[in-house]
């Protein structure tokens, strides 16, 4: 992976045309940072429903290094204080990493027969989880539209939000993650293709 198509599909990411869903799909991770776009989506009618999908487990005194993150339970709670609906949340509390949240997302897609899903993850991580749900979409066999919506405005110069670098510094992390992960992700290559045929109406 050449650092230029990385730029190139980041880009593309950022500017992807913003569609109504069947659901807004919030990757835990940055305590709460990435709810203001969540419940911004939700407010305007991008979707009925919100899905958090994560882990109860590595938090607390199973965390990773260099993490501090919070529990499902009060990011629901948050979101619950910030107007959204009760009925309207859903909670996948089995998923220990971006592979694991692809899946069952995607998993729930099949099930419900939904068609575009929302993903709201932070800047530095939205590449690879778009190369991951991208990835999954073909491993459960669902052809779910899938839309980008980073919480663009969230700092790049800054420590993010229960972490201990900042976003800037993180992207570099999850380039090395693309390539250590290359089994759980498509080629970025495959992630400008499909990008490309969105915008040109070939999907």
């Amino acid at each position: 992976m050449r650092k230029s198509e990385f730029n190139n599909l980041q880009k593309l990411i950022l500017h992807q045309e913003l569609v109504k869903a069947d659901a807004i799909v919030w990757l835990q991770g940055d305590r709460l940072d990435r709810g203001k776009k969540v419940v911004d989506l939700f407010c305007k009618k991008f979707a009925s429903r919100i899905i958090i999908s994560g882990n109860n487990l590595l938090i607390g005194r199973g965390k990773r290094i260099g993490e501090n993150d919070i529990s499902l339970e009060k990011i629901k709670l948050w979101l619950i204080k910030n107007d959204i609906p009760k009925k309207s949340i859903i909670v996948d509390n089995l998923s220990l990493n971006t592979a694991e949240q692809a899946l069952h997302v995607l998993e729930l897609c099949v099930k419900n027969k939904w068609k575009k899903i929302i993903i709201v993850s932070s800047p530095y991580h939205q590449v690879r989880a778009f190369l991951t749900f991208l990835k999954y979409s073909r491993v459960v066999g669902s052809d779910v539209q899938i839309i980008n919506q980073p919480a663009v405005e969230l700092p790049w110069d800054k420590k993010v939000s229960g972490r201990n670098q900042s976003g800037r510094e993180l992207i570099q992390e999850e380039i090395s993650k693309i390539k250590k992960y290359q089994s759980d992700v498509v080629s970025v290559q495959t992630g400008i293709d499909y990008l490309d045929g969105l915008k040109n109406n070939k999907l």
